[in-house]
């Protein structure tokens, strides 16, 4: 049982991030999250505001006459992602927490789950301000604060851009949503996506007649996580890797696939994968032997980066439906999938070890009669997520099947900005608070600031918060000690801007 108080300072974040995630908050169901805030902001007497979106604004207003207003903001949402085998039940049971220790440093994480730090942290802050601004222990005079509460963020910052302009009522926004303690968030790249419906071409087959073995083929044990933040770190991609091996397969085999399924959501990179498929009984052994080769030379590709990876194959009765790829159509669609990138595709010319353009082959999914793909696009120039998904299209058309590509529009940029008034006080009170520079850098992730300057072009914006890694997979883990840096970090910054 973990004693939340002991955790460190402040001790009023760790007794709300407690109680943050004992609430329900998968994106788009927000509403007991929500209430929580809105109840904890009016016990202690500040005004409470909601739009039609699902925002919620709570507002602390200046004293001494003072009219000038900072923004912090979070997000209530959280990814709900967990291990397959982990029994959980994300609209109704609180995540276990626990603290682990990993070379010396403490963190605390969920048991099989995705911890929700990821935007509980930030609420965690602004709760406790709220409490300690009632309560007289901190006074900032001069100016007001708007607490602000996003919805949807994780499925496109969706409540971002839907956000009425009443809501944002100052040019200063502090957002809370950065996974590092040693850098300020000045800019995010443009997210997209392409999805892809593929009309499948399939045959019916006897597998007693043909002596055909129905077998299983999985891919899990990956790391996973942010499809932006984590991007450049050379994790598996699941779908990628049961690409391959189908690929190989089909290439030395006799194989016929009837279905291949694997990630969850589009801005994590896919953990897991599998394919069922019928093998010829006589190639049962030889197949089982090539697919722990190609497990041992992935394996050891992924040495130090991704060392859990696992591949294996079950034996199956049959599927109950004898519905297989036909043998042109899996040739194609499995030359394509072994095609598409995932990863880096290029580097930020201006910003050191940037990623400036990258794709996610995130999630596939075979349905009675198409396959779904979908394929998520970052950049920080808009251009080249459209050529990225032009190229894909293009695969599609030179195996001239019958594909129905799409792309969802851009969701905006917010181009790093070395120059603001924001960013200076803020490396000047970091800078006295720990006697050392600290880095500002634009992040290759969706970040809610970009969707407000769509609004308000003259806001200016940062993103700060405690170290966090593994956002957006059950490895997610928050940094303890890394909690009280940035809450002293950003009380002197908000000293700083009376």
């Amino acid at each position: 049982m973990i004693n939340f108080r002991e955790l460190g300072n402040p001790g009023e974040f760790w007794e709300y991030f407690e109680e943050i995630s004992k609430i329900p908050r998968c994106s788009g169901n927000e509403g007991q999250i929500r209430a929580y805030v809105k109840k904890e902001a009016e016990k202690y007497n500040f005004q409470t505001q909601t739009d039609k979106a699902g925002n919620l604004l709570v507002s602390i207003p200046p004293k001494n006459g003072g009219k000038s207003v900072v923004i912090l903001q979070s997000h209530l949402d959280m990814v709900c992602e967990k291990n397959e085998n982990t029994l959980h039940d994300f609209s109704k049971d609180p995540l276990k927490l626990k603290v682990i220790e990993i070379k010396g440093k403490q963190w605390i994480t969920a048991e099989g789950t995705t911890l929700g730090a990821d935007n509980a942290a930030g609420m965690a802050y602004q709760l406790t301000l709220m409490k300690k601004i009632f309560s007289g222990e901190l006074k900032f005079g001069s100016f007001g604060l708007d607490l602000l509460f996003t919805v949807k963020e994780e499925v496109g910052l969706i409540g971002a851009f839907q956000i009425e302009e009443s809501l944002i009522r100052g040019n200063t926004l502090i957002n809370l949503d950065s996974g590092r303690d040693d850098s300020i968030t000045i800019g995010c790249a443009t997210g997209q996506m392409t999805t892809v419906n593929v009309k499948l071409e399939n045959i019916q087959i006897n597998p007693e007649d043909e002596e055909l073995e129905a077998i299983k083929i999985l891919v899990t044990g990956l790391i996973g996580g942010h499809s932006g933040a984590e991007i450049h770190r050379g994790r598996g991609n699941a779908i990628k890797l049961m690409a391959k091996i189908l690929w190989k397969l089909n290439d030395r085999y006799s194989i016929n696939v009837q279905s291949i399924n694997g990630g969850t959501r589009h801005n994590a990179i896919p953990r897991e994968s599998n394919s069922m498929l019928y093998v010829r009984k006589k190639d049962l052994s030889d197949i089982i032997d090539y697919v722990n080769t190609l497990a041992t030379e992935i394996k050891s590709e992924f040495t130090g980066v991704d060392d859990n990876i696992e591949i294996s194959i079950q034996k199956l009765n049959d599927f109950g439906d004898n519905t297989v790829f036909s043998e042109v159509f899996q040739s194609k669609i499995l030359s394509i999938l072994y095609l598409i990138p995932h990863g880096p595709i290029s580097m930020h010319p201006h910003i050191k070890d940037l990623v400036r353009t990258s794709n996610n082959l995130a999630i596939i999914e075979t349905k009675k009669n198409q396959l779904k793909i979908l394929i998520g696009l970052r950049s920080f120039t808009g251009i080249f997520n459209i050529e990225t998904s032009e190229k894909i299209s293009s695969l599609f058309k030179l195996a001239n099947l019958n594909a129905r590509v799409k792309m969802q529009g851009s969701d905006g940029d917010w181009k790093p900005d070395f120059s603001t008034n924001l960013l200076k006080i803020a490396k000047q009170a970091y800078k006295e608070l720990f006697n050392m520079e600290v880095s500002a850098q634009g992040r290759h992730v969706g970040l809610e600031p970009k969707a407000f300057k769509l609004k308000i072009p003259e806001l200016e914006a940062i993103c700060i918060g405690p170290n966090l890694s593994g956002a957006h997979s059950p490895d997610e883990r928050l940094d303890i000690k890394s909690v009280e840096k940035i809450w002293k970090f950003l009380i002197q910054l908000l000293n700083k801007l009376t």
